[in-house]
């Protein structure tokens, strides 16, 4: 019985002694690609339903979307406004990343944006959209972002129908139904 124990008690210990060492892994050297990937990280933690009052922490206050054919969006200030109408609008937003990658001062983001829509005509609705970001990181801060996001799906998803100027009026065609991705 006594072996027993005293094995039981080597185990316990090697295995608190290896939950110690990888507790104190050293952060990530600031402005590496690890620590501007935990920035962009935390940046999509936040929209995806975090407190809108963190972006101060992550975003500079010269911080600009140069989206092509974007509203002028500088400082935190203006995402948190965007994203304040975002919530007004969906319920259970949530991004899931499948790809950050890192070099220098960029990031790109690869993530999937899931929503419900609490709107009228539409409450309820979920909606599921892919979209690509470029991050530019300095000094521990996001300045600035190129985005592609799948607006054409988006706007299927929402029930509306696109025309060419001119063209005759169309019959509203029903969204395709997608299975649900992993």
């Amino acid at each position: 019985m006594n072996r027993h124990r005293i094995r039981q008690a080597l185990l316990l210990a090697t295995f608190l002694l290896a939950s110690s060492i990888r507790a104190q892994e050293p952060a990530p050297e600031p402005g590496s690609p690890e620590a501007n990937k935990a920035i962009v990280s935390h940046y999509l933690q936040i929209l995806g339903g975090g407190s809108l009052d963190e972006l101060d922490q992550v975003i500079g206050s010269d911080f600009l979307d140069r989206t092509p054919g974007a509203p002028k969006v500088q400082g935190p200030s203006s995402i948190r406004d965007s994203q304040k109408r975002a919530r007004e609008l969906f319920e259970d937003i949530r991004y899931k990343v499948g790809d950050l990658v890192a070099e220098r001062d960029r990031v790109a983001a690869l993530y999937t944006v899931r929503a419900t829509r609490k709107a009228e005509g539409g409450a309820g609705k979920p909606i599921e959209v892919i979209g690509i970001t470029l991050f530019r990181i300095a000094d521990g801060k996001i300045r600035e972002t190129w985005i592609v996001n799948d607006q054409l799906e988006l706007f299927s998803q929402l029930g509306f129908t696109i025309q060419a100027p001119g063209a005759p009026p169309s019959k509203p065609v029903p969204p395709v139904k997608k299975k649900p991705r992993p």
